[in-house]
């Protein structure tokens, strides 16, 4: 694994991140390749628009930050690589809405890494 393709991949990964913390949709959407396959519980979904609102997610979990991240490639070459980011999302009062895992599968394009593939599992 290249550690240069591992530092690309995970720019892109976080310029992902920052652009969802800031609900830009416009920059999130520039670094997706679409259509963009949602795995879902039960379900993968080819879709042509990003599946997450941030925004609405935000509110609808009361979500003010997230805590204890751990963020790493999983698998990199110079044409793919996979990014799994790990967490617990709080509210404002500190108190714990969810731990969940997220697995991001991205691809080298001519106008850099985009992302193809999501997924994520809420912990029990």
């Amino acid at each position: 694994m290249s550690k240069n393709y591992e530092k690309e991949v995970l720019k892109a990964y976080n310029n992902y991140l920052a652009y969802f913390l800031e609900n830009d949709m416009e920059g999130i959407n520039s670094l997706v390749q679409f259509p963009i396959t949602y795995i879902a519980d039960g379900e993968s979904k080819s879709l042509d628009a990003f599946p997450i609102k941030p925004k609405e997610m935000m509110e609808s979990k009361q979500w003010d930050t997230t805590i204890d991240t751990n963020t790493y490639t999983h698998g990199v070459n110079s044409i793919k690589g996979h990014v799994i980011s790990s967490g617990t999302r709080i509210r404002k009062d500190k108190s714990v809405i969810e731990k969940y895992t997220a697995f991001y599968a991205f691809t080298k394009t001519r106008d850099g890494w985009k992302m193809y593939a999501i997924s994520s599992v809420i912990q029990d």
